[in-house]
Parts: C-alpha cells; structure tokens; sequence
C-alpha cells in the first residue's frame, strides 16, 4: 500500500479508515521478509499530509463562505440607504439608455448579488448612474 500520490486518494478517505488499513497491512505482512519500517513511517507522512491540506481546504473553503457573507451584507446595508431616494440608472440590455425611479426596498438576488428595487423592478446596484434627479 503505496501512497506516493495524492490525487488517487478520497476526499472520503478518514484517518480511522486508514490506520485500519495500515493495521491489516502490518497483520498480513511476510514476518520472513517485513516491509521496512521507513516505508511505514512514509505512509504515515503523506497521509498526514494528505489530511491537513484537507483541512485546509476545507478552513479556506468556510473563510470565502463568510468573506461572501460578509460583502453581501455590506452591500445590503449601503444598498438600503438608498431606499426613499431617486436614482438615475442604465438598461441592463442597452447602457447608453437610462431610466430614473425611486428605490423602494433592495433585495438579495439568487446568484448572491444584490438589486435595487424600482418601479417593483430588479435594477443592479452596477446599473446605478447617479442619486438625485
């Protein structure tokens, strides 16, 4: 049981599951011909290796999640000072034409970006041209 590359191993994989194996491997080895306990100590290694990058994938994973949160949320806020207000905006379909409407709330759009609403319209924060008449 060779583990000389990561890409072969499953995300699946867990620590009990391993040492399980290494265990079996170490019961059913030739006792007239013992695998080397450098090699041993090897598997050890890179599976320990193998689980931390894991982890950190996963720590890294959860820190976008709460940097995603966290932008979405200062968007919203800066986003909601704006309700009451007249703005000027561009068309999604043609940025040369513009519109102007009072913002009547913001909303959270499910692709995670956030929209002013106009006129009972989703208008994207990036299509805002100017406040005020």
């Amino acid at each position: 049981m060779t583990m000389s590359s990561t890409s072969g191993i499953s995300s699946e994989i867990s620590m009990d599951k391993f040492l399980t194996l290494f265990v079996t491997q170490l019961q059913n080895q030739n006792p007239l011909d013992p695998t080397d306990n450098s090699e041993f100590m090897s598997q050890l290694a890179q599976f320990s290796i193998v689980e931390q990058e894991q982890q950190q994938t996963g720590y890294l994973s959860s820190m976008t999640s709460i940097g995603t949160a966290s932008l979405q949320l200062d968007q919203l806020t800066m986003a909601s000072t704006f309700i009451g207000k007249t703005i000027t905006y561009s068309s999604d379909s043609k940025k040369d034409q513009t519109f102007a409407g009072v913002v009547e709330g913001v909303k959270l759009e499910k692709d995670g970006t956030v929209s002013f609403v106009v006129d009972g319209k989703s208008v994207s924060i990036s299509n805002l041209i100017k406040v005020g008449g």
